[in-house]
C-alpha cells in the first residue's frame, strides 16, 4: 500500500534528530490471554498508511498462558515489533513497562481488542504535530464493529449509558480535560509522562488512566480529540462479564477517591454518598442484577429469532442495564472501602485492587 503520509518529518518535528532506526511512535499493547484478539489487532497495524519505520509495536505480555508469545513471534517477521514478558501484575505495571521500553518521543496505548483503521497511527501523529507542545495529548475515536455492534448491551453502554464509552457528546478537534485521558485509544509524550508521572501500579484493571490524567492535569494536560483516528472494538462482552467489569471498575475508583480528596475527583468517582446509596439498593442488589439479566436474555432472543426489538422491549432492557451497572460499581466502590479500611488497618504499605 502506499503510503498518503509523505513527509511524516516535517519541520514541525517533535524531535530535532531521528533516524531510521529511531520511531517517532510506539504503540504500546498490554495483553493478558487474548492471543487470538492480538492476531487481528496485529494484523491490522500491517496495513498502516504511516511509514513502517515511522513506529515500532510495543507488546508487553502480563503474564499470559495462551499462544501470545507464538503470535508477537509470527508478527515480528511482519512489523517492527518488540515483545516483552513480565509476571502478571496487572495494566497499570504492563502500561508503565511498555512506556519504559518504547522509543518513540510519542506513545500511543492500544487496547489488544481493538483492530486499528489503515490511517489510525497517521491520525495520532497528525494532530500531535498539530499541536507540539508537550503537554497535550490525543484521545482517538473507537468504534464497534458491525458483528457486535447490533448488541444491546454493547450499543447502550457505548451509545446510551456510556458505561465503557462516552463519545456521543465530543466534537471533533475539542481541546479537553484529563477525564478523557481514556485508556486504549490516547496518546501523548513521552517525555511528559517520564518528567511528570507514570501509572500507579496499584492498579490492577480500571481508573489507572483517568487517575494518571488528574497527576498530569496539574502540569497542563489537556487532550485533543481526533474523530478520524478510528480504531474498532472486535470483543463482544455478555451481562456477566461487563457486571464484573464494573465491580474491578468501582473498586478502582474507591481507590482514586481515596488518593485525591478534591470535589472533583469524588464526584468522578461517584462516591459521594456511597454508604446512603449502597443502603438504598443492598438488600435489592441480587434482585437487580437477575431482573436486569433476564431482561438481557429477552433482548438478545427477540434479536436471535429474526425480531426487531420494539420500544417497550428496549426501554425495559435499557432501564435494567442502567440500574444494575450503578448497582455494580456501587458494589465494587463499597468491598474495595472495606479492603482499604483493613489494610489501612494493619498498617499495609501498598492496596492492590482486584
Amino acid at each position: 500500500m502506499r503510503s498518503s503520509y509523505s513527509n511524516p518529518m516535517s519541520d514541525r518535528s517533535l524531535s530535532t534528530e531521528h533516524s531510521v532506526a529511531v520511531p517517532l511512535l510506539s504503540v504500546v499493547i498490554c495483553t493478558y490471554n487474548r492471543a487470538s484478539l492480538l492476531v487481528k489487532v496485529l494484523e491490522s497495524l500491517c496495513k498502516q498508511t504511516l511509514p513502517a519505520e515511522r513506529f515500532e509495536i510495543v507488546i508487553i505480555n502480563d503474564g499470559s498462558t495462551d499462544d501470545t508469545e507464538t503470535a508477537a513471534n509470527v508478527y515480528a517477521k511482519k512489523l517492527p515489533l518488540r515483545y516483552f514478558y513480565q509476571r502478571n501484575a496487572g495494566l497499570a505495571s504492563a502500561k508503565n513497562h511498555g512506556l519504559f521500553a518504547s522509543r518513540g518521543d510519542l506513545v500511543f496505548f492500544m487496547d489488544d481488542d481493538d483492530v486499528a483503521s489503515e490511517v489510525l497511527l497517521e491520525e495520532h501523529v497528525k494532530t500531535h504535530l498539530m499541536f507540539p507542545a508537550q503537554h497535550y495529548a490525543v484521545l482517538g475515536y473507537t468504534a464497534l464493529s458491525p458483528e457486535i455492534s447490533g448488541n444491546p448491551l454493547m450499543h447502550f453502554v457505548t451509545e446510551i449509558g456510556c458505561f465503557l464509552f462516552s463519545y456521543p457528546s465530543l466534537k471533533n478537534g475539542e481541546v479537553l480535560d484529563y477525564s478523557y485521558f481514556w485508556g486504549g485509544r490516547s496518546s501523548c509524550k513521552r517525555s511528559f509522562l517520564l518528567e511528570h508521572g507514570v501509572f500507579n501500579p496499584v492498579f490492577r484493571f480500571g481508573a489507572e488512566d483517568i487517575e494518571l490524567g488528574y497527576r498530569l492535569s496539574k502540569h497542563g494536560l489537556r487532550v485533543i480529540y481526533n474523530r478520524n483516528a478510528i480504531s474498532i472494538m472486535v470483543r463482544k462482552m455478555d451481562f456477566d462479564a461487563f457486571c464484573h467489569r464494573l465491580e474491578r471498575q468501582g473498586a478502582s475508583s474507591y481507590v482514586v477517591s481515596r488518593l485525591h480528596p478534591e470535589e472533583e475527583i469524588q464526584r468522578w468517582t461517584d462516591t459521594i454518598d456511597l454508604d446512603k446509596n449502597w443502603a438504598a439498593i443492598n438488600g435489592d442488589y441480587d434482585a437487580i442484577v437477575r431482573s436486569a439479566r433476564h431482561l438481557d436474555s429477552i433482548a438478545n432472543l427477540k434479536l436471535s429469532s429474526g425480531f426487531e426489538l420494539d420500544d417497550v422491549t428496549r426501554d425495559l432492557t435499557y432501564r435494567g442495564y442502567w440500574i444494575a451497572f450503578r448497582a455494580c460499581k456501587l458494589k465494587g466502590a463499597v468491598k474495595s472501602r472495606e479492603l482499604y479500611s483493613a489494610s489501612f488497618n494493619s498498617r499495609a504499605t501498598e492496596i492492590v485492587i482486584p
